[in-house]
This record gives C-alpha cells, sequence and structure tokens, in this order.
C-alpha cells in the first residue's frame, strides 16, 4: 500500500512541476528552451444538464507538455528506488 501511495505521489508532483516548468519555458524568449513549453491540448467541452432543481456540468481538459511527459518517465524509474529506502 505504501508502495502504491509513493508511486501516485510522485506521479502527482511531476505532473504539477512539470506544468509549472512548462509554463516558465513558454514564456521564454529562447527558441531553443521555447518549444518545451509547448503542450497538446484535448477534452471534452463543457455541456451542462439543467433540471430546474439543480444544473450539473460536464468537461475535461488534458494539456501536457514534454517536460511533464520527462518528469513522469523520471518518476516512474525512481519511484522503486524511493520506496525501498523508506521501508
Amino acid at each position: 500500500m505504501k508502495n502504491k501511495l509513493i508511486y501516485l505521489l510522485m506521479i502527482i508532483m511531476a505532473i504539477v512541476f512539470g506544468y509549472l516548468l512548462g509554463n516558465l519555458c513558454a514564456g521564454l524568449e529562447e527558441p531553443t528552451v521555447r518549444w518545451l513549453g509547448t503542450a497538446l491540448s484535448f477534452g471534452i467541452e463543457p455541456g451542462t444538464l439543467d433540471l430546474h432543481a439543480f444544473a450539473i456540468t460536464f468537461g475535461m481538459r488534458v494539456s501536457i507538455n514534454p517536460i511533464q511527459i520527462l518528469l513522469i518517465l523520471l518518476a516512474i524509474v525512481i519511484s522503486p528506488k524511493i520506496a525501498a529506502s523508506i521501508k
């Protein structure tokens, strides 16, 4: 159970830090670094179900950049070593 939790936390941290680093790289002027901030975005547009008593809105958007992919792969490789050191 502890290993799965560590894997999940490492992947979540990789996604968040990758997003932040990708946004930082996208704002730079250097073209050799700026491409790291380009993101592929896809999803489902929001749709609303209105039943007069309440309304529910559904939608989902996923955006991923190259730094996130790299950090997720790194988290997958490093997580077992971190989990073994915690035991």
